[in-house]
């Protein structure tokens, strides 16, 4: 079962990879970054998979990417159910020095956030309340003009 993940896993980047080739201006410094990336988040998928899966929810993948400017912010909003506990990572190319997630309840209050100063934030929380969070994924800092990074969340097996 872990060999056929890791293979979904690889042919999901090589893919994104593939595309990002085709259609991105700078095609094989773009293939590299939009791998780098992805192959970091995926590597916490298969990392946690013990423990944690993906959301149901949200489909098969519960996770986001994108290119980003300097302090620019992207977002998830994920249903969360109490007393369940969940774990986000996030990872970036080679350009991503500082990235952030922060994760907000209902009610916008920063529930956790991980704002050490590197481009691996890391977040564990156990949900008090159900309802809509925002998870934010922030590039505080970058080298060059942009950088491409993502997130993913996933939920503890009960």
């Amino acid at each position: 079962m872990l060999t056929a993940r890791r293979r979904i896993s690889g042919s999901f980047a090589s893919f994104i990879a593939a595309v990002a080739l085709m259609i991105l201006p700078g095609g094989l410094q773009a293939q590299l970054s939009l791998k780098g990336a992805i192959d970091d988040v995926l590597g916490w998928v298969n990392l946690k998979e013990d423990d944690y899966e993906a959301i149901p929810e949200m489909g098969q993948w519960g996770m986001t990417f994108g290119w980003f400017a300097a302090d620019e912010e992207k977002e998830l909003q994920i249903t969360v159910t109490k007393g369940k506990s969940y774990f986000i990572a996030g990872g970036g190319d080679e350009n991503s020095k500082d990235l952030d997630i922060c994760v907000y309840d209902p009610k916008g209050k920063e529930v956790e956030c991980d704002t050490a100063t590197d481009d691996i934030p890391l977040v564990t929380f156990d949900a008090d309340q159900s309802g809509t969070y925002r998870v934010v994924l922030k590039a505080y800092s970058i080298e060059g003009s942009t950088t491409f990074a993502g997130m993913v969340v996933l939920r503890k097996k009960s």
